[in-house]
């Protein structure tokens, strides 16, 4: 099963996203350690928050404006396989 990890902006106010950035070569690793499980557990979707800011930019470098948008870690699954 291959897996790709999206970072996905929304605004504040709203439900619909307004960017999608694939992040799958950062790997499922770091993403585990930054949210503080076993990669193999990372199948939902993680709120980014200001604790995660600066290891986000590190890793890919986006920077999270959290005064005006809301970050989100969505993995996906492959839907072709």
């Amino acid at each position: 099963m291959t897996v790709y990890f999206l970072v996905t902006c929304y605004p504040n106010d709203g439900d619909q996203p307004l960017s999608s950035t694939d992040v799958t070569a950062v790997g499922a690793e770091a993403w585990g350690e930054l949210l503080g499980m076993a990669p193999t557990q990372l199948t939902d979707v993680y709120p980014l928050t200001q604790q995660h800011a600066e290891r986000v930019r590190q890793l890919t470098g986006i920077t999270l404006d959290l005064e005006r948008y809301e970050y989100f870690l969505e993995p996906e699954e492959d839907p072709s396989l």
